[in-house]
């Protein structure tokens, strides 16, 4: 029953969020927004689909470091396509990506699956350090647009008046959640093991620097990719520079929530703009242009790489 739960929860969430979306638009909004889809220009949505493929390429081979490091070698096209192959299990089953590509790369390259694992684990500690950093430097850089936005001026003054004590209770909050980590065991077993996996990064030695590059490729095309659907629909324009990189953002976090973000990705991109005067189908149209793009060329190659990989294994 918990298997099921875990599987159908996500849909769910999915689906309300697209539900959700039909609720709060009208029917002229719907229309518009999907009139601008039809008329994006298909040289920008493909670049678009490029630069996200090429990330997912780039994150195939910057694996191959950390294989390379345990003693492995990999062949090229597995890596890359396990890659493929579990965001395209996230589509289907969320957080199922992770087992799929293991299991993939132990199976085809004969390494043992704990040590796949555990450098899949790795990999997600240095990728979720890397957006949170992003999401520092945003809060740094761009803090009072986004407060004044975000928050009336009465809530302002509050803060303001009471930052002191808002500041204790959140630090009373990470040390009750710190002794909380030390007493369940689950949880304490949880932490170890993201922290074995980001010290065995260490491994990587002269590599590290390639590692290093490889990791700002990645999210230099994820950038990228997401910039440049600004540039497809010309009502696009209304959405000003500076609000891309906190979309941007907002759209990562978000897709953690149901199947590879569906139905949340795009209502959460477009409730963020909608704080900075962005009307409804205009972000919707961004949200949906951003999260399409990304899921086309995840479903395209990660079906290639379900077919293609039992193939080349027969051939050997």
């Amino acid at each position: 029953m918990k298997k099921k739960l875990k599987i159908l929860i996500p849909i769910i969430v999915g689906l309300f969020f697209i539900y959700l979306t039909f609720e709060l638009t009208t029917p002229k909004e719907r229309a518009l927004i999907w009139g601008y889809m039809n008329s994006a220009k298909i040289e920008f949505v493909l670049a678009a689909m490029l630069l996200g493929a090429s990330a997912d390429v780039i994150r195939g081979l910057r694996w191959q470091l950390l294989s390379k490091s345990l003693g492995y070698n990999c062949n090229n096209i597995i890596s890359i396509a396990s890659v493929f192959m579990c965001y395209t299990s996230n589509m289907a089953i969320a957080r199922s990506g992770e087992f799929v590509r293991a299991s993939v790369l132990s199976t085809y390259n004969n390494i043992p699956l704990g040590k796949t694992l555990g450098t899949i684990a790795a990999e997600r500690v240095v990728d979720v350090s890397i957006s949170l950093l992003i999401l520092i430097s945003i809060w740094i850089l761009q803090y009072e647009l986004i407060i004044e936005s975000l928050f009336n001026d009465e809530l302002l003054f509050y803060i303001d008046d009471n930052i002191r004590a808002i500041g204790l209770v959140v630090l009373s909050f990470i040390i009750a959640l710190i002794l909380l980590i030390k007493k369940v065991k689950k949880l304490r077993m949880f932490f170890k093991t993201i922290l074995e996996g980001f010290f065995s990064i260490t491994r990587l030695k002269a590599k590290m620097i390639l590692f290093v590059v490889y990791s700002l490729f990645i999210w230099t095309c994820y950038i990228l990719a997401f910039s440049v659907i600004k540039f497809s629909v010309p009502e696009l324009s209304s959405i000003d520079s500076s609000l891309i990189f906190p979309a941007f953002v907002v759209g990562v976090y978000s897709i953690s929530l149901s199947n590879h973000g569906l139905g949340v990705y795009p209502l959460a991109i477009s409730l963020f703009l909608v704080n900075f005067g962005i009307n409804t189908e205009i972000g919707l149209t961004y949200g949906w242009l951003a999260w399409s793009c990304q899921a086309i060329i995840t479903l395209i190659f990660g079906a290639l790489s379900f077919f293609v990989l039992p193939l080349l294994n027969a051939s050997d």
